[in-house]
């Protein structure tokens, strides 16, 4: 099985750390690769995998059997957002990904603070569309920022409560386009 590869060039570096698949700990990166599967897939060693398919050490890899993808450039950054869900959020197949990259100095605190931010924005996206749950068991998170000092990026803050809208929004319409 080939799966539908896709890079997304993020155009600068960003010092990221993720629950993705690959790159482990907190590193640069400079490009998104996602990996798109059958909902057939099935291995004990995906790490395997993903770096035989997309063996950049600066990208943050991403898989999902998903159809539905948005990659967006805003004022504040980049994201990208791969999203599908079964029927109960357990199918592993089914996935929602989702990378944050801004375009502000953030510490590892702010860093953290923005997986809370998204994370959040996820979970307010699938209420607003009725389901009971908060997320997949395989749901994966990127967060990147320039180096730099700032602790908050909180749903408090103003590019806080920015990203998330962009974020909920994003994943409202991905998700709604399976239910069509």
């Amino acid at each position: 099985m080939q799966p539908k590869i896709l890079r997304f060039d993020l155009k600068r570096s960003y010092i990221t750390l993720t629950s993705a698949l690959n790159p482990e700990g907190i590193v640069s990166v400079n490009q998104i690769c996602s990996i798109f599967v059958d909902k057939s897939y099935c291995t004990d060693n995906p790490w395997k995998d993903v770096v035989d398919w997309c063996p950049s050490k600066t990208a943050v890899v991403f898989m999902t059997a998903a159809k539905n993808y948005a990659f967006k450039e805003t004022d504040w950054g980049k994201f990208f957002i791969s999203a599908g869900i079964g029927e109960s959020g357990e199918d592993a197949g089914c996935t929602i990904n989702i990378g944050v990259f801004v375009n502000k100095g953030l510490n590892v605190n702010g860093l953290v603070d923005l997986i809370r931010t998204i994370t959040e924005a996820k979970s307010g996206a699938l209420r607003d569309l009725g389901y009971k749950f908060t997320g997949t068991v395989s749901d994966a998170v990127a967060v990147g920022s320039l180096l730099g000092s700032e602790y908050f990026i909180g749903p408090g803050t103003e590019l806080g409560k920015r990203i998330a809208h962009d974020v909920r929004s994003t994943i409202v319409e991905l998700l709604s386009k399976d239910q069509d």
